[in-house]
């Protein structure tokens, strides 16, 4: 499960587990919907990769696959 919170400028950041780390991320975005949608997003991809939908390379930053669709692997 994760979690939106804000940041005292108002950014929304994204909070979640996977594979037993905890992650912590600016949206960098104010919009409360944009980030919503991105958090709904975020944990489908979360089940895809669970499922063996969407395959995470191993040496890939979790949470930039994750918050990227599986597009990015790192930075």
């Amino acid at each position: 499960m994760a979690s939106l919170q804000i940041d005292p400028s108002g950014n929304h950041h994204i909070c979640f587990r996977f594979a037993g780390r905890r992650f912590r991320r600016s949206l960098k975005t104010k919009s409360p919907i944009e980030a919503e949608t991105r958090l709904l997003r975020l944990e489908e991809n979360i089940r895809f990769v669970e499922s063996g939908r969407l395959e995470m390379p191993s040496d890939a930053d979790a949470a930039i696959f994750l918050l990227s669709d599986g597009k990015l692997a790192n930075k």
